[in-house]
């Protein structure tokens, strides 16, 4: 939504937003952090800021947090690792979509730090920082290759029995390591870990060496009508945890829209 008011009194600006709105003001605070707040025309992202009298606040926000329900699957010490279902964005898209994992989240705790991210029709797990001094720290562990993420998915074909994708993504080094663990000949599953985090890496390097995903209506071509969503699952996030040196493995099961299909192929859950 979109909304302005002027600030007759004047006053602290998270308490006149919900003064002068629906918003409660735990979501007016979570908004100006996000930068949905100006004041006479200047982004404020502080909460607490003095708006003088008169002054025109202008809010520019989405419903994206009301109706969308992310299940949390482990949280520890300024973690949190959630499950992203399928056809949710993680974060908000060209198109403008308004429901997006992100948004959500941000409504929900106040503060998060979205460090990776899911195809919209990908389903799976996303680690977030929900306090800013680990954001530094996690986005370092990710660039350097020290959070591991591996994914579940399901390939028209059988590629063999392990490899190595390698073909540059828009110039740049990308590197997919994945292993068979069942085929019917026709099509198989496979365990995916990445090296790189390059735009659609996974669907891309698949469709470009003959074995495109199921479901990809993007890049698998007549493999995208094969089944009804993006047959890639991301089921397992493995690290060190910044504040406790502790090491922290999460899995989580493939989604009731994904096991039928897996089923099928012979795949026995681990």
């Amino acid at each position: 939504m979109r909304h302005r008011f002027k600030a007759s009194a004047g006053g602290r600006l998270d308490k006149l937003i919900a003064e002068n709105t629906r918003l409660s003001r735990k979501r007016a605070k979570s908004l100006i952090k996000r930068g949905g707040v100006r004041v006479d025309g200047r982004v404020e992202r502080r909460e607490g800021f003095r708006t003088p009298a008169d002054a025109l606040v202008e809010l520019r926000t989405t419903a994206v947090s009301q109706d969308v329900k992310i299940e949390d699957i482990w949280r520890s010490k300024g973690l949190l690792v959630v499950m992203k279902p399928s056809g949710l964005a993680s974060q908000p898209t060209r198109s403008g979509e308004q429901r997006h994992l992100y948004g959500a989240l941000m409504a929900r705790e106040g503060y998060v730090g979205l460090h990776h991210r899911l195809d919209t029709p990908a389903s799976g797990l996303i680690l977030l920082t929900l306090e800013r001094a680990l954001n530094r720290p996690i986005s370092e562990a990710m660039k350097g290759g020290r959070i591991e993420r591996r994914y579940r998915v399901a390939v028209i074909g059988d590629p063999g029995a392990a490899g190595k994708w390698t073909t540059p993504i828009e110039g740049k080094p990308a590197r997919t390591h994945w292993k068979r663990l069942t085929t019917d000949g026709h099509a198989s599953v496979l365990d995916v870990s990445l090296e790189t985090g390059r735009t659609h890496q996974i669907r891309r390097h698949a469709a470009e060496a003959g074995f495109p995903i199921l479901g990809d209506r993007r890049h698998g071509g007549a493999a995208g009508r094969a089944w009804e969503r993006l047959a890639l699952h991301a089921w397992r996030l493995s690290f060190t945890h910044p504040a406790t040196d502790e090491p922290v493995t999460v899995t989580a099961p493939l989604p009731a829209d994904l096991t039928d299909l897996f089923d099928q192929l012979g795949y026995i859950e681990e």
